[in-house]
């Protein structure tokens, strides 16, 4: 039997059972058969509804996580730009003198002579790089030279951490500072 057989018996059978019945009863089978498709109707709008809104509850997931990921991408690119940096600051340290520089950048200043005492406190090493210490003391400046050192300090083209700073007015003269710094001269790690 094939399909278009199989039609035509079912519509012969569906036109025999309207034929026997009475016309108030195939008006209650029509009202029955629009409510069954309404019903029917219904709940297939609420489940397209249910699965709308739940596919675009999940798009919006994914836009927040997308910003998320672009925000730490962001980040990323930003500190492995500082890393960078310090590598590089670092590696420009690795033949370098800290106690020349700090007598040359005294005389570029003209401060050499208010240099008091420039000394070595150790070492410290990480994985990542070895730390020479220095304690510098700086007598009789003025607030103009301070700034400046500190300038030259913080822009220096090695890696140089300033672990401990103190400045304190003269006690001769008011207008003066004193300034006491302990600076930590990097190098890259793996040398003594």
């Amino acid at each position: 039997m094939s399909l278009r057989d199989g039609m035509d018996s079912l519509s012969d059978r569906i036109q025999a059972v309207l034929g026997g019945m009475a016309p108030r009863e195939r008006v209650l089978v029509a009202v029955a058969a629009v409510v069954v498709c309404c019903t029917l109707g219904y709940f297939a709008d609420r489940a397209m509804s249910s699965a709308e809104s739940q596919v675009k509850a999940n798009i919006n997931r994914t836009m927040q996580a997308q910003a998320q990921v672009d925000d730490l991408l962001r980040t990323y690119s930003e500190l492995s730009g500082r890393a960078e940096t310090l590598d590089a600051r670092l590696e420009s340290g690795r033949d370098f003198a800290p106690l020349t520089w700090i007598e040359s950048v005294g005389n570029e200043m003209g401060i050499q002579s208010n240099l008091r005492s420039v000394n070595e406190r150790g070492t410290e090493t990480t994985d990542y790089y070895v730390a020479q210490t220095i304690e510098v003391l700086v007598d009789d400046v003025d607030l103009k030279k301070a700034v400046d050192l500190l300038y030259r300090v913080e822009t220096a083209p090695q890696a140089i951490r300033i672990n401990d700073m103190r400045l304190k007015a003269n006690r001769k003269d008011r207008s003066l500072l004193d300034l006491r710094m302990e600076l930590a001269f990097l190098k890259p790690g793996g040398e003594a």
